[in-house]
């Protein structure tokens, strides 16, 4: 079968899906801006801490993760220190 259209192209009349749609969007704005920039985990944030970061950062800091032998995660409240 000859084809007269680029292969990344869609046959001439076919329709185009959601997905299709979307994906040839984000390629034209990542054209347009650059590609996204990746953050890690461990860069700090470049905007101030709401207050529910904050308490949720707290919350967390007392909980230690332990595993057990079959290998399973899970959160242990660390035990308040008598001071």
């Amino acid at each position: 079968m000859m084809s007269h259209h680029e292969q990344d192209q869609h046959e001439p009349g076919r329709h185009e899906t959601k997905s299709e749609s979307f994906m040839r969007t984000m390629g034209r704005l990542r054209g347009l801006y650059g590609p996204a920039d990746h953050r890690t985990a461990q860069e700090p944030e470049r905007h101030g801490h709401n207050p529910e970061d904050v308490k949720e950062e707290q919350e967390l800091a007392g909980i230690d993760i332990e595993t057990d032998s079959e290998g399973h995660h899970y959160g242990v409240r660390r035990a308040e220190s008598a001071d």
